[in-house]
C-alpha cells in the first residue's frame, strides 16, 4: 500500500465493512480518503446508509457526482455534493445519457462516466497523480472473479480478499451494528441496473413500478442519441437481448420471464464497484490521466 489511499465506498455493506476496517487499522502516516460516487439513481436507503456511516462512525466521506461537458472531446469532471444536496432524480445520469446515449451491454459507459471519471477528476483536484496512490476496492474472497485484471497496473488493492472475508462475515458484522443497509438483495444500490437478471428486474418492478419511470423516460427521450445509435440506426434500450423498460413491465404482468439467461454471469452484486475491467478498459485514456 502506498502512502495515499483512495477508499472506494460504493454504498453497499461489503465496501462499508472494508472502509470501517481500513480506517481503524491503517497507520496515521497513510493519507486515506473515502469517496462515494452518486449516480442520482441510487436507492434512497443507500444514501441514508452512506450518511449514517458518516454520522455514526465519524467518517469524512467526499460525495461526488458526474459533471458532464456536452462539448465533444471534453471529458466528464466532478461536482462535490453531500447527503442534503445529492441528486435523487437521476440528474447526473441524464447528463451522461444526453451526451453518450443509453448504456447497455454493448455500450457499458455508465460506471465509467458516473463513477470512474468523477473520481479521477476529484483526485486530479487533490493533485493526486496516477501511481502515487492505491485504491481499495470492496470485493470479497467469495467473489474473487470480480477482481480487475488491471489491479497491479493501476494500484488496486482488495483488502477483503487478502483477509479472507466472505459474505457471511460481512452480514454477521453488520448484524452487530446499530444500523444497516435496509435493502433486499434483489434491489441493490442501483435499483433497475441493466446488469441484473430479468428475474430480479421483474421482482423490482412488481415491488416498485415507479422506479422504472426514469429508464423509461430515458429510452423515449435519448434512444437515438450516442455513437451506438448512430452506427446501428437502431433505437437503443437498456436491457439485454435488446429489451426495453416496456418489455420488463410486460414480463412482470405476464407472470413469467421467458428468457434463458436469468442467471447472467455478469449480473451486478449488491453494488457496482468502480474499478472493474469493463469501466477501466472501456476508456484506457482515463487510466493514463489524459
Amino acid at each position: 500500500m502506498k502512502n495515499k489511499l483512495l477508499i472506494s465506498f460504493s454504498g453497499g455493506r461489503t465496501s462499508g465493512y472494508m472502509t470501517h476496517q481500513l480506517l481503524n487499522s491503517i497507520p496515521s502516516s497513510v493519507d486515506a480518503r473515502v469517496v462515494f460516487a452518486n449516480t442520482g439513481q441510487e436507492d434512497d436507503k443507500t444514501l441514508e446508509f452512506v450518511h449514517n456511516c458518516e454520522t455514526r462512525f465519524g467518517w469524512d466521506i467526499t460525495w461526488v457526482e458526474a459533471k458532464v461537458d456536452p462539448q465533444k472531446g471534453k471529458g466528464t469532471r466532478h461536482r462535490v455534493t453531500d447527503y442534503k444536496t445529492a441528486s435523487r432524480n437521476g440528474e447526473p445520469f441524464e447528463e451522461v445519457i444526453s451526451k453518450y446515449g443509453i448504456p447497455n451491454q454493448a455500450m457499458p459507459h455508465c460506471t465509467r462516466e458516473l463513477k470512474l471519471s468523477p473520481i479521477y477528476s476529484l483526485c486530479k483536484e487533490w493533485e493526486w497523480k496516477k501511481g502515487d496512490y492505491s485504491s481499495a476496492i470492496g470485493i470479497r474472497v467469495d467473489e474473487i472473479d470480480r477482481m480487475s485484471s488491471y489491479a497491479e497496473r493501476d494500484n488496486l488493492i482488495y483488502p477483503l480478499v487478502k483477509w479472507g472475508i466472505r459474505k457471511e462475515d460481512v452480514l454477521n458484522w453488520w448484524s452487530k451494528q446499530n444500523f444497516d443497509l435496509y435493502l433486499p438483495e434483489h434491489r441493490g444500490n442501483c435499483i433497475w441496473c441493466w446488469k441484473k437478471s430479468y428475474r430480479k428486474l421483474v421482482q423490482v418492478y412488481r415491488d416498485d413500478p415507479e422506479s422504472f419511470n426514469f429508464p423509461d423516460r430515458m429510452e423515449k427521450t435519448y434512444g437515438r442519441t450516442g455513437a451506438m445509435a448512430e452506427r446501428s440506426g437502431e433505437k437503443q434500450v437498456f436491457f439485454r437481448k435488446h429489451q426495453s423498460t416496456i418489455d420488463v413491465k410486460r414480463m412482470s404482468q405476464e407472470g413469467h420471464i421467458g428468457f434463458e439467461d436469468i442467471n447472467f454471469v455478469e449480473e451486478c452484486a449488491e453494488s457496482c464497484e468502480v474499478f472493474s475491467d469493463t469501466s477501466l478498459s472501456y476508456n484506457h485514456n482515463l487510466i493514463k490521466g489524459e
